[in-house]
């Protein structure tokens, strides 16, 4: 194996407790026996980092553990491939930052018929990420149609999105989840949360009717003069 056969090596932090190192091999690799990551903070001591095979066998991966994170941190990496020095690396972990997605999502239905997703930070206060600014992204489907998605921007300090029942088609399932992205650290976005599933029984009221006959009776009576008055220049 050469470096040429290593292929999309690349490091992601949660900017919290750990910095994930991994990269594509061959199948039937053996990560572990193969392949060692040796790591320093610039000029420090050389720490080594064992990598592990991931699930499907096709990447090896590494998940180191720094004492801490600071803004100007950079990491000082190099790959031995069977006891060969193969891949040197530099990664900064402010500039690599995947959050952690956004935890206890949860849904109720309001007073008014619409539903309230909320969620929280995957944060402690004493880490780095918490209170920075941040953006989210909360996407829902109906269950049984779930290539119709719709994706709502939440470019303000939110940590709740009201979902209007109106909008979604009466007597189905709909699923929901929410992903963030620092906007100081915007290298990656997180993953999407664990799902919440919830019910639409929403029924039409009088006023929703009432809002879609006014226009209606609008358009048929511009329709009933336009042509009354065709029939009576003819």
């Amino acid at each position: 194996m050469t470096a040429g056969h290593i292929q999309d090596f690349a490091c992601f932090t949660d900017f919290d407790k750990e910095l994930v190192c991994h990269w594509k091999v061959p199948a039937q690799t053996n990560c572990s026996k193969e392949f060692l990551l040796w790591y320093s903070k610039e000029v420090s001591v050389l720490n080594m980092c064992v990598p592990e095979n991931e699930k499907d066998s096709l990447r090896c991966t590494c998940t180191i553990y720094p004492d801490f994170f600071v803004s100007g941190l950079t990491y000082i990496l190099a790959l031995q491939f069977n006891g060969t020095v193969m891949w040197n690396y530099s990664v900064t972990p402010a500039l690599v930052v995947k959050p952690r997605a956004p935890k206890n999502l949860a849904i109720e239905k309001a007073e008014n018929g619409n539903f309230n997703l909320s969620w929280e930070e995957s944060y402690s206060s004493s880490s780095l990420l918490s209170g920075q600014p941040v953006i989210y992204e909360v996407k829902y489907w109906r269950k049984q149609h779930p290539t119709e998605v719709s994706v709502k921007a939440i470019n303000y300090q939110a940590k709740s999105f009201e979902i209007t029942a109106s909008s979604l088609k009466r007597g189905y399932d709909y699923i929901a989840s929410v992903r963030c992205n620092y906007t100081d650290y915007p290298a990656y976005w997180s993953e999407w949360s664990e799902e919440v599933e919830f019910h639409n029984d929403y029924q039409m009221k009088a006023e929703d009717i009432l809002q879609m006959a006014v226009p209606t009776s609008c358009i048929l009576i511009v329709a009933g003069s336009v042509i009354c008055y065709f029939c009576f220049t003819k």
